[in-house]
């Protein structure tokens, strides 16, 4: 590592005070002094831990006060140089990085132990009686330079929220109502508690119970855009880590939950766009079940997120091919998925009546401008071929309007097309240039 490099950690430190402490250690590592390089690095982490716990106690951490609260009072005590306070002061001093790990999960894994290890070397460098005065310890610019970079990755550069304390902050920040459902602005929110930066554990922790929270948590996640919000957010700025555990999370409440509670694995579907890819057989088995069965005021909202996944979309025809008029209307002004646009054509060119043809072209009327010139030529000509009474409906007329005007086929043919299909007063009307159709 080049001290450009090094250069360049500093700037990660997370407040201003820790870059000042760091810097003074890197000018030293610089000059090749490097007992004071390591001795300097200590100091930066005792102030960076000191200042967090404090930033915890302002946002009401009981643990965290009740550290503050010894400081203060030991500060005037030592001033006065009362021997017990000294004692304490220095007490804590030495056993701080175990106090913010066990009390507050600074830290994780080898952390701990480079921290400590850290702590050792300081109390060579810094009394020359560890290892007797005539050979002064000599630490190597290797291991100050290692010191240096552990203190930047695991302290300065870190926020003072980390374990369960963290999770907790962060899932009080999704559940409150105004936090945002739109994932770039969620992440803003999350990076402001330095979720970017923020150890694997955190990461895992908070993937976890966003995850099983949004499936069979309780009301403060269950369901909530805005807990999709923060998955989704958080999925894209660790990508990685975050989708092993939400596939692990995925097909673990996937086997546990309920039948009503399959349905929340459709709002995953709708925002996060691996989740099929993700789930086991079984499970998708059980999702696909959902919309073979489901009722139609279910089916309504399912099947627009169903249907753009290859695997689902056999059943979804299926299913579509069942619902009732006004469902499927609902269906087609969410959805212009081919399968809706084909179910649309099918249910008018089956219309056997005028009545009929009106009632059933509410979904065409939806879709009508994504249909093929192919589909369009099939209702034109399914008086004949199909049987279908449409010439006569009022639908049928607002039909051919439209397709006159948008040209979605030549009008010549359109017009050609209706004179040889029973419907030659349409076209007669529209070279009229009519208004309304009469019955």
């Amino acid at each position: 590592m080049s001290l450009g490099d090094l250069d360049e950690l500093v700037l990660r430190c997370r407040t201003e005070e820790g870059r000042k402490y760091i810097t003074e250690a890197v000018t030293c590592y610089k000059a090749g002094a490097y007992r004071a390089c390591i001795v300097a690095t200590w100091v930066a982490v005792v102030y960076d831990l000191i200042s967090k716990i404090r930033e915890l106690a302002l946002s009401g951490d009981a643990a965290a006060q009740q550290i503050v609260q010894d400081l203060n009072r030991w500060q005037p005590l030592i001033a006065q140089n009362d021997m017990g306070a000294i004692k304490k002061s220095l007490e804590f001093e030495r056993e701080i990085v175990d106090i913010c790990n066990t009390k507050f999960g600074f830290f994780e894994g080898m952390e701990v132990t480079d921290l400590n290890r850290l702590h050792d070397d300081r109390n060579r460098c810094a009394h020359p009686t560890y290892q007797g005065m005539e050979n002064p310890y000599s630490p190597s610019g290797e291991l100050a330079r290692a010191h240096l970079v552990h203190v930047i990755q695991h302290v300065v550069s870190q926020v003072p929220v980390q374990g369960r304390a963290a999770t907790a902050q962060i899932l009080k920040l999704v559940a409150s109502q105004y936090f945002p459902v739109e994932v770039d602005k969620a992440k803003v929110q999350l990076k402001s508690l330095g979720l970017d930066r923020a150890r694997e554990s955190l990461i895992r922790s908070v993937i976890d119970h966003l995850t099983y929270g949004y499936i069979e948590g309780g009301p403060e996640l269950k369901g909530r855009r805005q807990t999709l919000g923060a998955l989704c957010a958080l999925s894209e700025m660790h990508p990685d880590l975050c989708g092993v555990r939400i596939r692990n999370a995925l097909n673990s409440a996937g086997r546990r939950v309920g039948d009503s509670d399959l349905l929340y694995f459709f709002g995953i579907l709708k925002y996060y766009g691996r989740t099929w890819e993700m789930l086991e057989q079984d499970n998708r088995n059980r999702v696909m079940e959902v919309v073979r069965q489901c009722a139609d005021n279910i089916a309504e909202h399912v099947l627009p997120i169903a249907l753009p996944v290859r695997d689902m979309e056999p059943v979804s025809a299926e299913r579509i091919a069942k619902l009732p008029v006004s469902v499927l209307r609902n269906v087609a002004q969410q959805s212009k998925h081919p399968v809706v646009i084909e179910a649309c054509v099918n249910l008018y060119c089956s219309s056997k009546s005028w009545d009929m043809a009106n009632s059933n072209y509410q979904p065409l009327e939806a879709i009508v401008d994504e249909l093929t010139q192919d589909q369009v030529r099939r209702i034109l000509k399914a008086r004949i071929v199909e049987l279908a009474d449409l010439p006569g409906a009022h639908s049928f007329g607002a039909f051919c309007r439209h397709i006159y005007k948008t040209q979605k086929i030549t009008n010549a043919e359109l017009l050609d097309t209706l004179n040889t299909h029973e419907a030659d007063y349409v076209a007669r009307d529209l070279m009229r240039g009519m208004d309304d159709i009469p019955f």
